[in-house]
């Protein structure tokens, strides 16, 4: 439970002291009055009891003036946060042994930690060789998301890399999107060898259907040089057509980088603690509060009638 204002809350904790003090004080006084029904004695115990009742309704109305909530937790809605898709080389250089252990652990220990600070976001996972595949359409649950990708592994597919292919199937993922901003992190070290369609064909549709809507960042892993065929000219033109840019990862530290600038670029609209929704519970604490003064009068009105003789 929250309040919204936090100096009720002392004077809480004040009248409380007092009607304590006010309590204790009371129980030492007594005064006998005579009644209709001969000698009573009325002290501390009957008057004290209504003064307490009275004081204890004042401190229900403190609680009341501040204000205290209920939380909750709740996911972002449909048109909230952002929708992410890691499209993912599988091809069979993934395991070349520059990066450590391999490109492909490295690729994925990455995008753990890109997954892992983005708790509110929409994330999901393609792999593409030859072919892709989408292993996870967007999601919340980057619990089974995050298993997904420690799964992966290269031989599911046939060897080759599709680009342009693992591309489109990843758009496509992000077609049904309610959001106002999609992204796509494409990571590839080799060059277009297997895939019916050319990329720059592929990345010219995704611009002409979303538009700004999605952005492109593409991650060339490896180097220029390597025996891999890195086609950096290619990745980079992805990136130019589709609102993003392109990021060289020469190692794993940098990879990690990497997504640490993509994170910081395509930052949340969301934050990063989670949404909450708080309701008002103060109207149980003001009836509660007013039932007991009311009950605590007319309690004191009684004690007086019976010391008066009233019926």
């Amino acid at each position: 439970m929250t309040v919204m204002k936090s100096w009720p809350v002392l004077l809480v904790f004040l009248l409380a002291i007092l009607v304590y003090s006010m309590v204790r004080f009371k129980k030492r006084k007594g005064v006998v009055f005579t009644g209709p029904f001969g000698e009573i004695a009325v002290g501390g115990a009957s008057s004290g009891m209504a003064a307490l009742v009275i004081w204890i309704g004042v401190l229900c109305l403190f609680i009341a003036l501040a204000r205290p909530q209920y939380g909750f937790q709740r996911l972002p809605d449909a048109t909230e946060g952002l929708d992410i898709m890691i499209t993912l080389d599988v091809s069979t250089s993934m395991l070349a042994t520059d990066f450590r252990p391999n490109r492909l652990e490295a690729a994925k220990s990455a995008a753990l930690n890109f997954i892992r600070g983005r708790p509110n976001d929409r994330i999901g996972l393609v792999l593409y060789a030859a072919e892709p595949l989408m292993l996870c359409p967007p999601t919340f649950d980057h619990e089974t998301l995050s298993r997904f990708i420690d799964r992966a592994s290269i031989g599911h597919l046939q060897d080759g890399t599709a680009i342009g292919a693992g591309l489109a199937t990843a758009a496509r993922g992000l077609g049904g999107s309610a959001t106002s901003r999609r992204v796509i992190v494409l990571l590839s070290d080799g060059m277009e060898t297997a895939g019916r369609v050319d990329p720059i064909t592929v990345a010219t549709a995704i611009n002409i259907l979303y538009g700004d809507s999605i952005a492109v960042y593409t991650v060339a892993i490896g180097t220029e040089g390597d025996p891999y065929g890195l086609d950096r000219e290619t990745l980079a033109r992805i990136a130019e057509i589709n609102n993003g840019r392109l990021f060289d990862a020469n190692s794993p530290q940098q990879l990690q980088r990497v997504y640490a600038s993509i994170d910081s670029l395509e930052a949340s609209t969301l934050p990063p603690e989670g949404l909450f929704i708080y309701i008002d519970r103060y109207i149980g604490w003001l009836w509660a509060g007013l039932i007991l003064i009311i009950l605590g009068i007319f309690l004191k009105w009684r004690i007086l009638k019976t010391i008066g003789g009233g019926e």
